[in-house]
């Protein structure tokens, strides 16, 4: 779970948008050594840290001047680096790890080929990852992604001084809505393509609210903890829907020629034990589903269609300041 910071007492957007831009820079600088080396969970980690930057980028875009150098579309060059080893890595540990040991035979002999073809295209993409990070460009787009953190700018807009508890939680809100409406939480079976799409939404609304508990605090806590299942289910069920893909022939997006002749011909095992387990997850989704849809709706309320909700059960922390011209007379925290 992700750690949680001290919410500072009465935050405006102003101060949270350079808290939340500064932590990401830094979590994204942590992984940095680690994903050179070709670190598993370094690299994870790192690809996850670019997409909570950009999400935060784009959140705070109508507080913070856009940066040059490191604005949303240069982090996404970084992510795809990122994200063509990381991708690789779950494919291959899925099949390595989860399906390897229940096959034998000639079977066994041909997953054992085709993950071997996966690690090699791991280690060709890591190799071009570090030429990437050791690169003029790479260098620049960290010099000036510290530079934002320490020095952030500042758009003239209308709400930098609002509140961040209230600013947070209206993009919440409103982030959480299109989730009760996307199709996939709506269709009794949802296409691949709808999962996929939903997951997106559901990964936008969890960073969000990871924002608003890292400023504002715990209000929201048992929202991130369903979006969190949400997401993780929604990742798996995508990972399946590309195997199966690939098994069947119908799609070569992603897999090399070597690979797509690997994945080809007949599988007597491994494509019914993908799609098994795929049905597994899809059930959990849809129990999440019922438990999001129970939690976002007020009682008798039954057509998430006609008008979405999400609301806060937990009792949300209100902060109120006596100031004075040149200090702070009192502060009183009161609990609603």
């Amino acid at each position: 779970m992700r750690e949680v910071l001290s919410p500072a007492p009465a935050l405006t957007v102003r101060q949270a948008a350079s808290r939340i831009v500064a932590r990401q820079v830094r979590d994204l600088a942590r992984w940095e050594k680690g994903a050179r080396r070709g670190d598993t969970e370094a690299i994870h980690q790192m690809r996850v840290q670019t997409r909570r930057l950009r999400a935060a980028l784009a959140l705070f875009s109508g507080v913070l001047r856009p940066g040059r150098r490191a604005g949303r579309a240069r982090l996404r060059w970084l992510a795809r680096a990122l994200g063509r080893v990381r991708d690789v890595d779950v494919i291959a540990e899925l099949l390595e790890a989860r399906h390897l040991p229940e096959l034998a035979g000639v079977e066994a002999a041909r997953l054992e080929d085709l993950v071997a073809a996966l690690k090699e295209r791991r280690w060709r993409s890591h190799r071009k990852l570090k030429a990437l990070m050791s690169s003029a460009r790479y260098d620049k787009l960290k010099a000036a992604l510290q530079d934002r953190a320490r020095r952030p700018r500042f758009r003239k807009a209308g709400d930098e001084d609002a509140m961040a508890a209230r600013f947070l939680a209206d993009r919440i809100h409103r982030e959480a809505r299109k989730v009760s409406a996307h199709r996939g939480m709506i269709e009794r079976t949802p296409e691949a393509a709808d999962l996929h799409a939903l997951r997106i939404a559901v990964k936008r609304l969890r960073y969000v609210l990871d924002f608003h508990a890292e400023t504002c605090g715990l209000a929201f806590d048992q929202e991130r903890k369903l979006t969190r299942g949400l997401q993780d289910c929604l990742g798996e069920i995508h990972d399946h829907d590309l195997l199966l893909s690939w098994f069947s022939g119908q799609s070569d997006q992603g897999a090399t020629p070597v690979e797509a002749q690997l994945f080809a011909g007949a599988w007597r095992l491994l494509p019914e034990r993908l799609a098994a387990d795929r049905e597994r997850l899809l059930r959990r989704f849809l129990r999440l589903r019922g438990r999001w849809l129970k939690r976002t709706e007020p009682a008798g309320i039954v057509a998430p269609l006609e008008e979405p909700r999400f609301v806060a059960l937990e009792a949300a922390p209100v902060q109120l300041r006596i100031a004075a011209p040149q200090k702070t007379v009192a502060s009183l925290r009161i609990v609603r």
